[in-house]
């Protein structure tokens, strides 16, 4: 990789500011972009656009790309949310005695999902690389829609398991796929921002999830259909309309577009910025754009991969699928009615759905992914052990109900910026894609099946399975990988920063250099 980025401000500012790929003399910066520019006529237009976009012309691609991408990966999380998650809420509706299913028959059903999500998700993200998200996109999403629908009909445990395992595969792509996406689109210091708001979708999800069940709880028998009947349906249909919707709302990737594929919601010199700032962030020498297997293989053996994944199995998923599968029962626990306790379970997902915003903005703004995450546990951890005490006494149930909003603030806020640091340390799209597939991979299978599991039905509502695993796994699961990680890199940056520039430019190519990647001695990671 390159020794500078030209993202945010010009070479001595960015040389000051310590940028992931940086060199420390801009004297030298300017010499050797003086040759790459010879070198590469594409760097050269690169450098040429950003001089003419520095400003307002940057402002208002940033704007059209937020509002192009944003709302539509938005709608989409909040629907696969929505569609993943109302089990829980169909539960209280009568779903599960219809169904005829044990308790634990239940949960299990709840728990395949994650396995064939979690199997599909990094193959699901080479097919998008492969296809492109216009393409794949909606075809991923109307399929999740009808078999929401089709969960309606489910009358035994065996037809909850298949259309639970059928809906995994569906629905598999969206996460890491829109993590990808956004990677494609942002520069590494624009990121965080926007899976904030990107992963807001989800715990919105957990508020829309409440007032929608409490709407349809007020349908229960109309047209000879049950409250729960109704749910699938309703939510199901209108996930396969805005499925649909998809393919022309949603862009192709930009080093998709060429002279024959063009686009009219940004102009030709707007296009071609957005696909070189991205691909020339960190200098002349940017990663290839061919798929190539062997950056999936890369991504498998790379311990980024392995630590970034610890991180969002047992700091992420596990608590934060416990909680959004078990929060209608524990705040009916709290005492009140099944409709009641559909409602109250909206408030908390509206602050955490803030907080994770505000954080992400935080983490962009002062880039410290290490720093914004271990904050994010000790809340979570704060919430879920007040909650776990709190829960023994119910003459305190107000004190119980607000440790749920801290928790699901925590815990939520925490996953945009496991995604971003990810995305940031790994330049080469295609292994980041596989990257990001493969830590989402044993997060959705190891955390979603986990999690829908340790908050026994029997245990209500101490929940001392639950309460005490979901400590664990934050403590010895996230938060010491997450140290380790960060510790590693930093050892890293500092080795590199002691090599000789001048020596690393004579005894390796541009071209060598940029095979290396994020390994090249010019890279520095960000922390």
């Amino acid at each position: 990789m390159s020794s500078h980025s030209h993202d945010d401000s010009s070479v001595g500012d960015a040389d000051k500011k310590g940028l992931p790929g940086q060199t420390f003399n801009s004297e030298k910066t300017s010499v050797a972009e003086g040759v790459a520019t010879t070198t590469n006529p594409e760097y050269g237009r690169y450098l040429d656009l950003h001089g003419q976009f520095e400003g307002v012309g940057k402002k208002k691609l940033l704007r059209k790309l937020d509002l192009r991408l944003l709302p539509t990966l938005s709608v989409l999380y909040l629907l696969c949310s929505l569609d993943k998650s109302n089990a829980g809420n169909a539960k209280i509706f009568g779903f599960r005695e219809a169904a005829n299913m044990t308790p634990t028959q239940f949960n299990l059903g709840l728990m395949v999902f994650f396995f064939s999500y979690g199997l599909w998700e990094p193959i699901s993200n080479v097919l998008l690389r492969r296809l492109g998200p216009k393409i794949w996109f909606p075809v991923i999403v109307t399929a999740w829609g009808t078999i929401t629908v089709l969960t309606c009909l489910v009358r035994s445990f065996g037809s909850f398991i298949a259309v639970r395992l059928a809906l995994g595969i569906a629905e598999a792509g969206l996460y890491p796929g829109s993590y990808f996406i956004l990677s494609m689109w942002y520069t590494p210091r624009e990121l965080a921002t926007r899976m904030a708001i990107f992963y807001g979708a989800n715990t919105a999800a957990g508020a829309f999830s409440g007032v929608i069940a409490y709407g349809i709880g007020h349908l229960d028998g109309a047209h000879g259909f049950s409250a729960w009947e109704w749910l699938f349906i309703i939510e199901g249909v209108i996930t396969i309309g805005i499925g649909l919707m998809t393919f022309m709302f949603l862009p192709h990737f930009p080093h998709q577009y060429d002279e024959k594929r063009t686009t009219k919601w940004l102009t030709p010199d707007e296009l071609e910025y957005a696909k070189l700032r991205v691909k020339y962030v960190a200098g002349p020498d940017a990663p290839t754009y061919k798929f190539q297997w062997s950056d999936v293989f890369a991504a498998a053996k790379d311990r980024k991969t392995w630590l970034m994944m610890m991180m969002f199995w047992w700091g992420g998923s596990i608590p934060t699928y416990s909680l959004s599968y078990t929060l209608p029962t524990m705040v009916k626990n709290l005492g009140y009615s099944a409709i009641q306790a559909q409602a109250m379970t909206t408030p908390p997902y509206i602050f955490a759905t803030i907080v994770c915003v505000l954080n992400g903005w935080l983490s962009d703004r002062f880039q410290r992914r290490y720093v914004s995450i271990m904050t994010c546990y000790c809340v979570g951890l704060a919430g879920i052990i007040t909650l776990w005490v709190s829960v023994h006494y119910p003459s305190v149930s107000g004190v119980s109900y607000f440790a749920i909003f801290v928790a699901a603030a925590g815990y939520s806020a925490q996953a945009p910026i496991v995604g971003a640091w990810a995305s940031n340390n790994i330049p080469n799209p295609s292994k980041r894609a596989a990257s990001i597939g493969l830590l989402m991979l044993f997060g959705s299978v190891g955390g979603g099946g986990i999690g829908s599991n340790i908050y026994l039905e029997e245990q209500a509502p101490t929940y001392p399975l639950g309460f005490g695993f979901s400590v664990g796994a934050t403590v010895l699961g996230a938060m010491i990988p997450a140290t380790v990680h960060w510790w590693l890199l930093k050892r890293d940056n500092e080795r590199k920063e002691g090599m000789d520039r001048e020596q690393v430019l004579a005894e390796h190519t541009p071209e060598e250099l940029s095979k290396m990647e994020e390994y090249s001695p010019l890279y520095r990671y960000v922390l």
